[in-house]
């Protein structure tokens, strides 16, 4: 790197990769810079933004890449502390590996640094309905909702918790 202009071209460079979804030859290219240029907030900022696109689509359903995506949220945390998105998104990881007692604790964590987050109550509601401990998950999709009134994901994670706590009720009077 003898001067800016080759810093920037590569930045470019690795932007372009990154919208190609080639991520690891953009995440090369930023490790690169970033070992160059550790004070630079634009590189560490597009490494942080990649790090997070790349772990987004790893983290997906159809990709299953979970525990790759958890190596790059935990880095995301590592670089930006205070990133709540980072938890969140490393407590989603977690969660989709059945690491349930994980995902609680990352979630807290975003919780920590933004108590507002109306997806992160969600998914805590989600952990304690995947332990079948439906009044904690109830709490916290109304926690979600307090927030957003109009969350579809809460409104309707909260009416299928109710039909469970209604069914397990009318069974124990059976």
């Amino acid at each position: 790197m003898e001067n800016s202009n080759d810093a920037k071209d590569l930045i470019e460079k690795a932007k372009s990769l990154k919208n190609q979804e080639k991520f690891q030859e953009a995440l090369e290219i930023l490790d690169e810079l970033y070992n160059i240029y550790p004070n630079s907030k634009e590189v560490k900022n597009i490494l942080i933004k990649t790090l997070f696109d790349y772990g987004g689509y790893l983290n997906d359903y159809y990709t299953s890449g979970y525990e790759k995506a958890k190596q790059l949220f935990k880095r995301i945390t590592k670089l930006s502390p205070n990133d709540y998105r980072a938890y969140y998104n490393l407590g989603i990881a977690c969660f989709n590996l059945g690491q349930l007692e994980r995902a609680m604790s990352l979630f807290g964590k975003a919780l920590e640094i933004k108590p507002d987050y109306k997806y992160c109550l969600y998914n805590l509601g989600l952990v304690y309905e995947e332990m079948e401990k439906y009044e904690k998950a109830l709490k916290y999709y109304e926690q979600a909702l307090e927030i957003d009134p109009n969350f579809t994901y809460a409104l309707t994670a909260r009416s299928e918790v109710r039909r469970k706590l209604d069914r397990l009720k009318q069974m124990d009077t059976e």
